[in-house]
């Protein structure tokens, strides 16, 4: 909660994230009755708020970041290939995701947030709405056959499942509280997400029969992600100031033996590099990271590459064979805005 401001004796507006992350929003809450209720609509993220004394007039930031997704080719030894910059893909994505020939990510056009693909060159809506806004990344089944993601409108999130081609979309659930990216069990007859449990987010295993959800993760766990072999999944805990800790379980959700691994805010996104033992991190400051290498066997860092200092990675993923890595670029961007009230 930030910047509140009084529209009348008894009402206060104020910005505030949702439980997921999202935003921020705007709410307002009668000071008497003490029920808070969203009163901007859309996907605008409003940064600052401020009121004219008799609260008939507000004037609010709100960001438009510019998100777009860029490449970069890395050599067999896992370094960025020389004299190789990075490479734009697309002007309006985020949250990449490699699937076999084709990239998958999300993307806000239009006034409709949604999923998208980019085969052969050619992109395509596989998947959008213009009141829904989507959870985590997109994820690709193991056998190719169907992309799940999970979207959240109102305070309801639903998990979908749909064909590549944008087809037969259904929704697996519509009953839990998703957090952070999917991702999908190696024999890809269930998913394993974050879900908000007792206050909050635990891995819990979703079948995709029809059976009840399983809890994986006793502890707060956020963004899965499994091993090449399926021994193992990684996720990140809860902060710790600026810091969180990256953690693993078996399979059958007992805890697995890893170097123990801090990561700073904005790096929960990790992703393996073609075997169980080699991670990809994002480390440096919260302005600015860069990919690194980490060996799980010994503990051992080194850099994966060196971006421009006014790249901002949030979120990217390694193609199967080790020799590309796509990423989103976050670029900061607001505007200021005058809201009048009208009058009784």
């Amino acid at each position: 909660m930030a910047y509140p401001v009084m529209l009348d004796p008894r009402t206060v507006a104020y910005l505030a994230t949702d439980a997921d992350g999202s935003g921020p929003w705007m709410y307002a809450v009668d000071v008497e009755r003490r029920v808070p209720h969203r009163i901007s609509t859309g996907l605008e993220s409003y940064t600052s708020l401020a009121a004219s004394a008799d609260g008939t007039r507000l004037v609010t930031t709100i960001a438009t970041p510019r998100t777009s997704l860029w490449r970069l080719s890395l050599s067999g030894e896992g370094t960025a290939a020389a004299a190789s910059g990075p490479s734009l893909v697309a002007a309006n994505g985020l949250t990449p995701r490699f699937g076999p020939g084709l990239l998958l990510y999300v993307s806000a056009q239009g006034g409709r947030e949604g999923v998208w693909s980019l085969q052969r060159g050619a992109t395509r809506e596989i998947w959008g709405s213009p009141h829904a806004h989507i959870v985590g990344a997109p994820a690709l089944s193991p056998d190719g056959r169907s992309i799940a993601f999970a979207a959240r409108e109102g305070d309801r999130s639903r998990l979908y499942l749909v064909d590549p081609d944008g087809g037969h979309p259904r929704v697996v659930t519509d009953s839990l509280a998703l957090r952070g990216n999917l991702a999908w069990s190696p024999d890809g007859q269930s998913l394993v997400s974050g879900v908000v449990r007792e206050g909050e987010p635990r891995v819990m295993r979703i079948p995709l029969n029809g059976d009840a959800p399983v809890p994986l993760v006793a502890e707060y766990s956020l963004d899965p992600v499994w091993s090449p072999d399926g021994r193992f999944l990684l996720y990140s805990g809860a902060d710790v100031g600026t810091t969180f800790p990256l953690r693993a379980a078996a399979a059958d959700g007992r805890p697995y033996p890893l170097p123990s691994v801090m990561l700073t805010r904005g790096a929960r996104r990790v992703a393996f590099l073609r075997d169980p033992q080699r991670l990809v991190i994002l480390r440096g400051e919260i302005g600015h990271k860069d990919p690194w290498l980490l060996d799980l066997s010994t503990g051992a860092e080194r850099p994966l590459a060196v971006l421009p200092a006014d790249f901002t990675i949030g979120d990217f993923d390694i193609s199967a064979d080790g020799t590309e890595i796509v990423f989103d670029r976050q670029q900061p961007n607001s505007y200021l805005a005058l809201i009048e009230r009208p009058t009784i």
